[in-house]
């Protein structure tokens, strides 16, 4: 059904009397047009509801709530925030025609947030769109922008991006103002992006449960090498999911974890995958441990010196650097500190992990007196052309030197990062330009291979 002549002509002319209006008055643009996508927001898209109401007696509503926006708003700045929007409303607009039709109208919600909608044109071959069609539609979407910013963002970045769409209908009712049905129908679409939402939660709980229960963890390792010669002085054990799966990545792993009380239970598993690799660790070797701060209090792990460890893969814990990760606070330093304590008295020395990324980490190395200190790669990028990453690094250095700390700098990707990390006293290293994450064990040889042009890809 095409729409009356008399309803089209009055929409035209509204459409012109407002760019009119928006071209003399920059501050109506302003309240209208979003500053950082340019898209409309949704009171230029009350005319368009209308006229489908008057002629359809309904209308469909998309809207894709970006979530987790916060979090990358906190870590990179809303600048970087901006950026994000603006490449979903392209990768939007790049989709019509496509998984959208061209008829299809996108809008910013609001100025400078974070969902925007969709008013679907009317279905070709039917007078009323189907729920399981808009629900079809919605996850192809939902997948498509995914994919989308999935090659347009910085892998960092996309990990904490996460997009769902939401559907609804409004209906025709004349006992209703026309505001207040388009409002009740964004809420309802946005309801519906937070149901899926939480269904998707759901699953990856569920999913996690199914990886621990089946033990499919596996474990990489990353060598440690002493820069004035670069000789492997051991390896961090870093442990994945199933290997080209959602959760093959450590940060979505316990992500998922700490969100569903698993911590435990899968700090268990890797802790048992990686000690399994030790039966062949090279003699004299260290073993890098990771473990959250929760884990510190976990019983099993002193009941993993005396069995585990010390029967089955005949190590003594010497050998092995508990590594505090930093993926949540730690609450309590003076309970964490007498419970690390135990483990020191026993053998197992001691890393922070993260070092210089934060006042947490700082504290963290205050509180611990570790003995060992891995310098965050924030400050290992490019420090051989910045004063300010290299005059910290000296500092935390020289404080380490002084305290009897050993310094591992992470991250390390050039030959000229390498130059000045040694120019500026910095023990140990690790990072791609020596290897690559690989199977447990690499040949000394295939670390240092970059001397010899074959670059860290042999590591691996």
């Amino acid at each position: 059904m095409s729409e009356r002549p008399g309803q089209t002509d009055h929409l035209l002319q509204s459409w012109i009397d407002l760019g009119e209006a928006v071209e003399r008055h920059s501050e109506i643009r302003r309240l209208l047009f979003d500053p950082v996508t340019g898209l409309p927001t949704t009171p230029l898209l009350f005319p368009r509801i209308q006229v489908l109401l008057e002629e359809r007696g309904e209308v469909s509503l998309l809207c894709l709530n970006v979530v987790r926006y916060s979090k990358i708003e906190e870590i990179y700045g809303w600048e970087v925030f901006d950026d994000v929007m603006r490449e979903t409303a392209q990768a939007l607009e790049s989709i019509t025609g496509v998984d959208l039709r061209d008829s299809d109208i996108i809008a910013e919600l609001m100025i400078s947030g974070n969902s925007f909608v969709v008013v679907l044109s009317p279905p070709r071959n039917t007078l009323h769109a189907a729920d399981e069609a808009l629900e079809a539609l919605c996850a192809r979407v939902e997948s498509r922008i995914r994919e989308i910013l999935g090659e347009r963002l910085e892998p960092a970045l996309y990990r904490k991006f996460g997009c769902y769409v939401g559907a609804s209908k409004i209906l025709r009712d004349h006992s209703v103002r026309l505001e207040r049905l388009v409002h009740d129908g964004l809420e309802r679409a946005l309801a519906a992006s937070a149901r899926r939402e939480a269904d998707d939660g759901q699953r990856r709980v569920e999913a996690l449960r199914d990886i621990i229960a089946a033990e499919e963890v596996r474990t990489l390792v990353h060598p440690v090498v002493r820069l004035d010669d670069l000789s492997v002085i051991g390896y961090e054990a870093l442990s994945r999911g199933p290997e080209g799966g959602e959760f093959e990545r450590p940060d979505k792993l316990f992500g998922v974890a700490y969100d569903a009380d698993l911590v435990f239970k899968l700090e268990r598993l890797c802790r048992k995958k990686s000690l399994e690799t030790a039966r062949r660790l090279p003699e004299e070797r260290l073993l890098f441990l990771n473990i959250e701060p929760e884990a510190v209090s976990d019983p099993e792990l002193r009941e993993m010196v005396f069995s585990t460890l010390l029967a089955d893969v005949g190590m003594t814990p010497e050998r092995v650097v508990l590594e505090i990760t930093e993926r949540c606070a730690i609450d309590d330093f003076r309970a964490f500190r007498a419970t690390l304590e135990y483990l020191r008295a026993i053998g197992f020395p001691v890393a922070v992990d993260d070092g210089g990324a934060g006042y947490g980490s700082l504290q963290c190395l205050a509180e611990v007196r570790p003995e060992w200190l891995k310098i965050d790669m924030s400050l290992v990028r490019g420090i051989d052309g910045d004063e300010m990453r290299e005059s910290l690094v000296a500092s935390l250095a020289a404080f380490c030197d002084r305290v009897g700390v050993h310094v591992v700098a992470e991250g390390i990707e050039t030959e000229e990062e390498l130059a000045k990390l040694r120019e500026l006293g910095v023990e140990f290293g690790q990072g791609f330009l020596f290897s690559l994450p690989c199977e447990p064990y690499p040949e000394d040889a295939a670390v240092t291979a970059f001397r010899d042009g074959g670059g860290a890809g042999s590591a691996a």
